[in-house]
């Protein structure tokens, strides 16, 4: 069991990011929903941290999608019972697809 999820700066930037172009787009309501899923999803990786796709990039990294557009990319250290999210990516921005 996972004892502690951390958010890594470019997670947090690029969460922020989304949620600002949800809130423009497409309002309020979008814009909860999303939290909502993310929420949910996070809660999920807690429990079962193995279960989502491998990237292959890196050891004990993982990739999983929340909605249609976006994907979520963390990091599981076993050790240290800990979650590290990643990055968010939104397809909405193509060209800021991370490495």
């Amino acid at each position: 069991m996972v004892e502690e999820i951390v958010w890594s700066p470019i997670a947090v930037e690029t969460f922020e990011q989304i949620i600002n172009y949800l809130q423009n787009k497409f309002g309020e309501i979008a814009t909860l929903n999303f939290v909502q899923q993310v929420d949910d999803k996070i809660k999920l990786i807690s429990s079962r941290p193995t279960m989502f796709r491998a990237t292959g990039k890196k050891k004990n990294t993982f990739i999983t999608s929340i909605g249609n557009k976006t994907t979520l990319t963390y990091r599981y250290l076993p050790k240290l019972k800990k979650i590290e999210i990643v990055v968010f990516w939104g397809k909405q921005n193509p060209e800021s697809k991370p490495d």
